[in-house]
């Protein structure tokens, strides 16, 4: 069978002018569908041109995968660029800022201290269930309670500005 399928597989990849290498990708993904699709054939008559679709389909959606890929490749690369190319001035002003706000948060009560930190500086932001377990704090609470600890914090923060 493999015999028969080849030369309609490579003629449409030839045709829509892949690679090599895109070609025996397709040419393998086209095995495996018929593999695992032969059953699901209703007239055997029409293998060929169940192939060719198949062929036309998969050409495509490697395509789209292709081009996505090479969005999100530019994308990662002007973040990172743009990421990495700060003006020392920015990175200045982003630490002074940093600075600024970890003296004021360590002038916090513990447990304000401590809820805010888990809420905002944690690697993984803990569910407010795991919040709730870990200092004893009903879950009802935890919003009103980040709220005022939030207010505290802003209080803080403009008496060190004046």
């Amino acid at each position: 069978m493999i015999d028969l399928i080849y030369p309609i597989v490579i003629s449409i990849c030839r045709g829509m002018r892949l690679s090599r290498d895109e070609t025996f990708d397709i040419f393998g993904q086209i095995q495996w569908l018929l593999l695992t699709n032969l059953k699901n054939l209703k007239s055997h008559d029409k293998l060929l041109y169940y192939v060719a679709t198949m062929t036309r389909r998969e050409i495509r959606e490697a395509d789209r995968r292709s081009n996505l890929l090479k969005h999100l490749h530019r994308a990662i690369i002007e973040a990172i660029y743009s990421a990495l190319n700060k003006a020392p001035d920015a990175i200045l002003d982003d630490t002074q800022r940093s600075e600024i706000l970890m003296r004021a948060m360590a002038k916090l009560p513990p447990k304000c201290y401590k809820l805010l930190t888990a809420l905002f500086f944690e690697d993984r932001i803990p569910t407010y269930e795991e919040i709730s377990k870990r200092f004893g704090i009903p879950v009802s609470s935890i919003g009103p309670t980040r709220e005022r600890c939030l207010k505290r914090l802003q209080k803080i923060l403009k008496g060190q500005n004046k």
